[in-house]
């Protein structure tokens, strides 16, 4: 896989223009802040305001901006922000201040919370007749709000497991397959967890609990929020207690400062054989594992037919932007067909545009992969994003602690985080 991808990388980055090469500069010079007087311009360079954390956050946003030159080779965009765990927090902030910038990007369909600060984007899609056809249905859906777009996607991240490969094989654990169920998967965990290694890290907050619900069909949330009396969800969150606590696979979950992710940190220091995240951990997981390391597997289900759990990302133009059309044209170049053929080179997200995924197949030069993406994407329905979403997984973080540690049920946590969105 490693000489297929850097061979086809390395025989289209011979290409790029100096004027890609200067937009990098442009991106990475404003990591350190920019001035923008309020307009998000500062000269002819777009603002972007994004999650940064680390290297490879800012190679991501450095290759968006470089695919969009491709399209586009007067398009300037800069970008700026901190690490995605305080990224929402600061978001409100930074689009009322008077150094707004005029984009910003959001992560698994967050947009409803931000509306209010954010454009309206129908009109300007008339206006350039933009075909949203070329997209995926289930992203734009995710990335409206009451029949409103106001994001255009990027990428559309399902969920999946990755795995250590070479503790699975020291394990004499089989490979996953695409249609491996509850029971398989804590059978590999289980072979998996020995010598101070667990067999999985449980990550926090919402996300696993929808993913281990819409593996087997059923919806997280509804357009009034979280469906937290579902006894499907409350069954999703046992089984994590439960990996932790009766089948000893995994480390209780513990209070975690603000901002972490400590599932990742598990797996990508060989503490965990296995761990549940979106697409955008892989690069990461294999910069510290080695790529042919890391596999990726479809979510276990109990009916063995997974279906997949999405959120996908995407570029969205603030109220206070000087130049709205100057920055819907630059997202319609990061996200045309040439902006994201040319990223899918080095990242390992799905493009959300249908006519780039032959490009992405190619680059990511594993069957397997591509087997796993296509069961989770084409059987994904577009995941429901509450308004209270921050909210819920603050208030998720701060309890689902006591159902690991026995000072609370999973039925007297799930009742706190109720009373908790009620006041």
């Amino acid at each position: 896989m490693k000489s297929q991808f850097s061979n086809t990388r390395s025989r289209k980055r011979a290409g790029v223009s100096s004027a890609v090469a200067g937009v990098l500069a442009l991106g990475l010079a404003a990591c350190t802040g920019g001035s923008s007087e309020g307009s998000g311009l500062d000269g002819d360079t777009l603002e972007m305001y994004t999650w940064i954390g680390g290297e490879a956050d800012r190679q991501q946003w450095s290759d968006y901006i470089a695919g969009g030159v491709q399209a586009d080779p007067e398009m300037q965009v800069s970008f700026s922000g901190p690490p995605i765990g305080d990224y929402y927090t600061k978001l409100p902030t930074v689009m009322r201040s008077s150094s707004a910038p005029c984009l910003v990007t959001f992560q698994n369909g967050r947009v409803n919370p931000y509306v209010d600060g954010l454009e309206p984007l129908d009109d300007l899609v008339e206006e350039n007749n933009l075909d949203l056809s070329a997209y995926s249905s289930a992203m734009l859906e995710q990335l409206s709000v009451d029949g409103e777009l106001y994001s255009i996607p990027f990428n559309t991240g399902p969920t999946v497991i990755l795995y250590n490969k070479e503790m699975f094989e020291d394990a004499g654990v089989a490979e996953p397959t695409n249609d491996w169920t509850i029971d398989d998967f804590i059978a590999a965990a289980e072979a998996t967890t020995r010598d101070g290694v667990y067999g999985f890290a449980i990550p926090q907050a919402s996300n696993p609990i929808a993913t281990l619900m819409a593996a087997d069909g059923h919806a997280w949330a509804d357009e009034n929020g979280p469906l937290l009396d579902d006894p499907n969800f409350h069954d999703a969150l046992q089984l994590l207690v439960d990996l932790a606590n009766e089948y000893e696979v995994a480390r209780p979950l513990e209070a975690a400062a603000g901002g972490t992710f400590p599932d990742i940190d598990a797996f990508n220091t060989g503490q965990a054989a296995m761990m549940m995240q979106a697409l955008w951990a892989l690069q990461g997981a294999q910069e510290s594992l080695g790529e042919d390391n890391v596999g990726i597997a479809v979510i276990p289900s109990e009916s063995g037919a997974s279906q997949g759990f999405i959120g996908g990302s995407g570029f969205a133009i603030t109220k206070t932007c000087g130049d709205k059309q100057k920055a819907f044209e630059a997202i319609e170049a990061m996200t045309s067909e040439i902006g994201l053929e040319f990223v899918t080179e080095s990242q390992a997200s799905v493009p959300a545009r249908l006519d780039a995924l032959d490009a992405w197949s190619v680059n990511a030069g594993s069957p397997e992969f591509a087997s796993v993406i296509e069961q989770m994407t084409e059987n994904a329905t577009p995941s429901p994003v509450p308004s209270n979403q921050a909210e819920l997984d603050t208030l998720l973080t701060q309890y689902e602690v006591e159902a690991f540690s026995g000072e609370s049920t999973v039925d007297e946590v799930l009742q706190q985080v109720r009373a908790g969105l009620e006041q």
